[in-house]
């Protein structure tokens, strides 16, 4: 009985061996598979790469480097995008023309008086501030038209009625006098008796103007007695 028992453990320690020579080759392999990483730490760090590898582009970014320009080379900006209506283009309208019109001159002069100005051709002085005036007439006065001389005793009437303008009706008389000492009608002798109106010409007439006119002759002043001469 003794020596069956001795046998029999014998027997099953060589079957042990042998299982386990069998088994070994097998646990080996399962090492060398790998191993399913226990935590998200275990994946973050990327693999390294060598040297000689090429880096791969992400498809979402564009890496493409822009080429060199020559020194020579400029560089055209867009054109900026204008929003800017155009205003449409409006028809050229001409300008009116200008109203018709004639012109009265003349000069007011104080006789026998030397001042500023003096007209040695006509023993006068021009007559600053004196005061004429233009009548038209039709079957009665249609028109009166007043004006004051200036500094060197020249007026002018611009007359715009034409309607009621005309040279063989139209008067100028003398109406005052700034100064007491040279206020008596010379000529026309009265402030009752007018002078006639003659048509002039000017080389580059105004736009609209119908006619230049004047006097017959220039208006004069007087001193009322002698010695009252103002200047």
């Amino acid at each position: 009985m003794a020596s069956w028992s001795l046998s029999s453990r014998a027997l099953l320690a060589g079957v042990v061996l042998v299982a386990a020579a069998l088994l070994l080759p097998a646990v080996a392999h399962a090492d060398d598979k790998p191993r399913t990483p226990t935590s998200a730490n275990d994946n973050a760090k990327p693999p390294s790469s060598s040297p000689g590898d090429k880096a791969v582009p992400s498809p979402g970014y564009d890496t493409a480097m822009p080429p060199a320009s020559a020194p020579g080379d400029s560089i055209a900006a867009p054109p900026a995008a204008s929003n800017a209506t155009v205003p449409p283009l409006l028809p050229l309208v001409p300008p009116p023309k200008p109203l018709p019109f004639v012109i009265v001159e003349g000069v007011i002069y104080c006789k026998s008086c030397k001042g500023k100005g003096y007209n040695s051709g006509i023993d006068a002085s021009p007559l600053p501030g004196a005061t004429a005036m233009m009548v038209c007439y039709g079957r009665k006065v249609v028109n009166a038209t007043g004006t004051v001389t200036d500094s060197n005793g020249y007026f002018l009437i611009m007359f715009y009625d034409m309607q009621n303008f005309n040279a063989k009706t139209c008067k100028m008389y003398l109406v005052s006098s700034p100064s007491p000492q040279c206020n008596k009608p010379y000529y026309p002798p009265n402030q009752w008796i007018g002078l006639s109106l003659v048509r002039e010409t000017r080389t580059i007439p105004p736009a609209g103007l119908q006619g230049l006119y004047t006097p017959t002759s220039v208006l004069f002043y007087a001193p009322g007695a002698r010695g009252q001469c103002p200047y």
